[in-house]
């Protein structure tokens, strides 16, 4: 199953805004540590030219990892119609650097709309998602939309699976992330969900040097309910850990590269318990 393992560059967010590492650098990062995969987000990309982005695919390549998914953090929740065009825009170009990299999927969000207006932009942003579709259709990559918590559109599987029906689409499916749920059983919530899943986040605040800690979820019930379903698309590590000390960015960054593999050996032993 380690092919099908993969993590997300969000993992390292302060290392890489520090300049501590660079694309390539997560490539490396990820193949030491036994991944199958990387999925990129746009912001850890050091450039959308296509030119980079090939040498990208093919030092990935020789490392034997695979593209998994490029992540924009696209907003489709905006009144003015300018900002809501240059997140159609952002969507669209991070769907050419899949297509020139490999990557199957594009992780999406509904947005955040203003307080109050969620109802009044909903359509608007099934309009821009329906939009979005479509371009990813004349690619052959599929739209994996991700449930997100913060006053956005989408805080609960309900929701999430009305806004997958409003757009009916199959080139727009889910990316369950295990942690973004705002049910009152997250647990509940992903078993009605997976089966619309392309795609998964394993998400892992934080964890003990040793792996056998963790906060806020439960890891074996979670990777046992992927198992049970049949998921068997790629499950990609995300380690938010250092969002949740109190500290500057450097002692965050360290605490990236302290806890992420420990959080990848965790994940492969679950791995191997349940699949």
């Amino acid at each position: 199953m380690a092919f099908k393992l993969s993590a997300i560059t969000w993992s390292q967010h302060y290392s890489y805004e520090l300049k501590k590492i660079d694309d390539f650098g997560l490539i490396d990062l990820y193949a030491k540590n036994g991944l199958g995969g990387i999925e990129f987000i746009i912001e850890h990309l050091a450039s959308m030219d296509k030119a980079h982005l090939l040498k990208l695919k093919k030092y990935a390549t020789d490392k034997n990892l695979a593209i998994t998914c490029i992540s924009p953090g696209n907003n489709f929740g905006n009144e003015d119609d300018a900002a809501q065009r240059s997140n159609e825009d952002t969507v669209a170009r991070s769907i050419d650097a899949a297509d020139i990299m490999g990557a199957p999927v594009v992780r999406v969000f509904a947005g955040w709309p203003p307080e109050g207006k969620r109802e009044a932009l909903w359509g608007k942003a099934v309009a821009s998602m329906k939009k979005a579709a479509l371009y990813a259709e004349t690619k052959g990559i599929t739209l994996v939309l991700e449930p997100h918590n913060g006053g956005g559109f989408l805080p609960d599987s309900k929701s999430a699976l009305k806004f997958l029906k409003d757009v009916d689409s199959p080139y727009l499916m889910l990316n369950v992330d295990t942690g973004n749920y705002h049910d009152k059983d997250i647990y509940a919530a992903i078993k009605k969900t997976i089966k619309y899943a392309k795609y998964v986040h394993f998400k892992i605040h934080t964890i003990s040097k040793d792996g056998k800690k963790t906060s806020d979820f439960d890891l074996n019930k979670t990777m046992a309910l992927l198992a049970e379903s049949g998921y068997n698309g790629y499950i990609a590590i995300e380690y938010e850990g250092q969002e949740f000390i109190k500290a500057e960015k450097p002692a965050k960054a360290k605490n990236e590269m302290e806890f992420f593999p420990v959080a990848v050996k965790r994940v492969k032993e679950l791995i191997k318990k349940y699949y």
